[in-house]
């Protein structure tokens, strides 16, 4: 998949929140369990 220049560092940038994101949220989940 070619991605043009110009939306190559916002696609990035996007990909890096994404990750992020991700992450907390998995660590929120493993800290955090649901009680009940």
């Amino acid at each position: 998949m070619k991605i043009p220049e110009h939306l190559r560092a916002p696609a990035i940038v996007f990909a890096l929140q994404a990750a992020l994101l991700a992450g907390a949220a998995l660590v929120f989940l493993i800290l955090i369990p649901p009680h009940g």
